[in-house]
C-alpha cells in the first residue's frame, strides 16, 4: 500500500511544481474564459510578496460522517495558490452503516444485514470555473472497500486505484471568521479494479465501477 500512496504523492508533487513554475513566470495574460475578473484582479495586484502566493487549509468532512452516525475520520488538507487553483488531498476512513448502505440514497447493496468500511486517499487539482467559488477538479486516488455480513461469517474486501472528476463550491470567511470555510464537493470516480456483483448471504453487493461521494468539508485556511 505504501507504494500506491507514494505514487499519489509523486503526482501531487509534480502538480505543485508545475503551479510554482507558472507563478514564477507569471505575466499579464489574456483572461481565460473560465477565470473570473475577481481572480484576474488578484493576480495582477502589486500587493504582497511570494509568501502570500500559497495558503494552507485543513478541514473535516461532515457530509458522509452525518450519513453514517459520525463514525468517520474523513477530511482534506491542501494548498491554495495565488491564481486560486487548489491542490487537495482528501482522506476517508469511514464506517458505513447498514442503514446507509441499504438505503435508496447510497444504493450500494441490495438487501440488509451488511455493514461496510471505506478507506482511501484522493488527490484533486481544482480549477476555478465560471464564477467565484465554483471548481472542477481531475482526481486520482486509491480506495479499499470492505463489506461484512452482520450475522454470517462472510466478508468482501476490494482495493482499487481510481480516477475521476469533482465539482465543488466553496465559501471562505464564514460568519466573518477569517479563514473559516466550507466546501461542498461531489467527486465522481472510476475504479480500475471494481467490485463485481457479489452475494453475502441473501444480500447483494453491487458493482462499483463508477461511484461518488457527497462531502461537506468545514475547516480553516491559514
Amino acid at each position: 500500500m505504501k507504494y500506491r500512496l507514494l505514487l499519489i504523492a509523486i503526482i501531487g508533487f509534480y502538480a505543485f511544481r508545475s503551479n510554482a513554475q507558472d507563478l514564477a513566470l507569471h505575466s499579464t495574460d489574456v483572461p481565460s474564459l473560465f477565470i473570473s475578473k475577481d481572480y484576474l484582479a488578484e493576480l495582477n495586484s502589486p500587493q504582497g510578496d511570494s509568501a502570500n502566493y500559497i495558503k494552507f487549509f485543513i478541514a473535516y468532512d461532515f457530509g458522509e460522517a452525518a450519513l453514517n452516525q459520525f463514525r468517520s475520520l474523513g477530511g482534506e488538507l491542501g494548498l491554495r495558490f495565488k491564481n486560486d487553483h487548489l491542490l487537495r488531498l482528501s482522506h476517508t476512513n469511514l464506517y458505513l452503516s447498514e442503514k446507509h448502505l441499504s438505503s435508496g440514497f447510497a444504493s450500494a447493496v441490495d438487501g440488509e444485514k451488511v455493514k461496510g468500511k471505506q478507506f482511501g486517499f484522493e488527490l484533486f487539482y481544482d480549477l476555478p470555473v465560471f464564477f467565484k467559488g465554483l471548481y472542477l477538479a481531475p482526481s486520482v486516488g486509491y480506495y479499499v472497500h470492505e463489506y461484512t455480513h452482520t450475522i454470517l461469517n462472510e466478508k468482501l474486501e476490494k482495493s482499487s486505484f481510481t480516477t475521476g472528476v469533482a465539482i465543488s463550491f466553496t465559501e471562505v470567511d464564514l460568519f466573518k471568521v477569517k479563514g473559516m470555510y466550507y466546501r461542498l464537493s461531489v467527486p465522481f470516480r472510476f475504479h480500475f479494479t471494481p467490485i463485481k456483483e457479489t452475494n453475502l448471504g441473501d444480500t447483494t453487493i453491487k458493482n462499483n465501477l463508477f461511484d461518488n461521494s457527497i462531502w461537506f468539508f468545514v475547516g480553516f485556511q491559514f
